[in-house]
C-alpha cells in the first residue's frame, strides 16, 4: 500500500528510494476519483521521465485515497490534508510538499499531451529567463465543441493584464493563460503563494508572480494542454455579484495598466451589475473607470452594448468568438 503523507503531521514513509526529481506536478483534488486517475495517467505519460506526482486530497476523502493507492508507480506521492483548505491551499500545500525544481500545476479535470513537460522545459532553458512563467496553447472542450485558446500568444513586452482583460476590438477574445497551463521554478511558487480568492485568482496570481524581479513569460505556441469546460458549472470567472469583482479589481489596480483596469470595469464587471439590474452600479463603475483607468473607444463602445444590447445576443457573440478560436 502507498504511504499517505499528512498535511502538517509528521509524514509516513520516506522519499529515499524516490527517483531524481526535476518537475513535481501537483494536483489539488476532492470527491472526484474517477477524474483524478486521468490526470494522473497524463502525468506518468509524460515524456519526461524525473517527474514527481503530488496529489493534494484536500480534505477527508477515502475514495479518492484508495483508487491513488492502487496506482503503481513510486513517483506517485499523496498528500492528505486534514481538513479543506480550498484549491489555492491544496495547490500551496502540494508546493510545500514537493521535491523538484520546477512546479507544473494541474486541476484533477484536465490533462497533459505526453510532450508538454518536455516541450516547456526546453522553453524555459532556451529563454535565459532568470524566474520563467511558462505557458501554452489549450485544447478547450466546451460540450462537443473543441478550440485551442488563445486565439494569439502574448507579445514581448505586452503588460500582463493587458493580455488577460482586454479585447482589442468588441468581437475578439482577450488572451488565455489557464492554470493546468503553467509551470515556474519552485522559488517562485514558494514566493508567491497561490491567493485565497473566489474568483479571479489564476489572473491574480499571475499579477503578483511575473511582477517578481526576473520573472518572464515564456509561451510555448503549441495546444500542450487539455482542458474541459462544463457551461452547466460556475467557474471562478463567472461570478455574478459585481461588488466583489470590483473589490478584486481596486485590490489589483496597482497590477494592471489604466488600460486594463478600464476594460475590467467596463466590460466584465459592468455586465455583471447589468445582470443584477443595478443600474446606479453600472454609473459608478463607468466613473472609476474613467477616473482611475484609461479607457479607449472600444471600451466605451463595448460598455454601451452591454448596457443595451439583450443578452441573449451577447451569448451568440460569445459563441462567434469562440468559433473564431477553433482549430479542431
Amino acid at each position: 500500500m502507498k504511504d499517505v503523507e499528512v498535511n502538517g503531521g509528521k509524514a509516513k514513509g520516506g522519499t529515499a528510494e524516490a527517483p531524481p526529481v526535476t518537475v513535481s506536478a501537483v494536483i489539488p483534488t476532492r470527491n472526484r476519483p474517477h477524474l483524478v486517475l486521468n490526470a494522473v495517467e497524463s502525468v506518468r505519460a509524460q515524456t519526461l521521465k524525473d517527474v514527481e506526482i503530488v496529489v493534494v486530497v484536500d480534505g477527508p476523502d477515502p475514495a479518492t485515497v484508495a483508487a491513488l493507492e492502487a496506482v503503481e508507480d513510486r513517483r506517485l506521492r499523496i498528500v492528505q490534508n486534514p481538513a479543506s483548505l480550498g484549491p489555492a491551499g491544496a495547490r500551496n500545500a502540494g508546493v510545500q510538499a514537493a521535491l523538484g525544481e520546477w512546479i507544473a500545476f494541474l486541476d484533477d479535470d484536465d490533462s497533459w499531451a505526453p510532450e508538454k513537460l518536455e516541450r516547456q522545459l526546453a522553453a524555459a532553458k532556451a529563454s535565459g529567463a532568470k524566474l520563467p512563467v511558462v505557458s501554452c496553447s489549450t485544447s478547450v472542450s466546451i460540450g462537443e465543441r473543441r478550440y485551442v485558446w488563445p486565439q494569439r500568444r502574448p507579445e514581448p513586452g505586452e503588460p500582463i493584464s493587458d493580455y488577460l482583460i482586454d479585447r482589442r476590438s468588441p468581437l475578439s477574445r482577450p488572451g488565455y493563460l489557464a492554470t493546468p497551463t503553467i509551470m515556474v521554478p519552485r522559488s517562485l511558487a514558494l514566493a508567491v503563494p497561490m491567493p485565497d480568492y473566489r474568483h479571479f485568482e489564476d489572473w491574480g496570481w499571475l499579477f503578483r508572480a511575473l511582477d517578481q524581479p526576473g520573472a518572464e513569460l515564456v509561451f510555448v505556441d503549441e495546444p500542450l494542454c487539455f482542458v474541459e469546460i462544463d457551461e452547466g458549472r460556475a467557474s471562478l470567472h463567472s461570478v455574478d455579484d459585481w461588488r466583489q469583482a470590483f473589490e478584486w479589481a481596486r485590490t489589483h489596480r496597482p497590477l494592471m495598466t489604466g488600460n486594463a483596469y478600464a476594460a475590467f470595469l467596463m466590460t466584465k464587471v459592468v455586465g455583471m451589475a447589468r445582470r443584477e439590474g443595478d443600474w446606479n452600479a453600472v454609473r459608478r463603475l463607468l466613473a472609476e473607470a474613467t477616473r482611475a483607468g484609461d479607457p479607449k473607444m472600444r471600451h466605451y463602445l463595448m460598455f454601451f452594448g452591454t448596457c443595451v444590447v439583450p443578452p441573449s445576443f451577447h451569448r451568440r457573440v460569445r459563441a462567434a468568438t469562440h468559433s473564431d478560436a477553433a482549430t479542431a
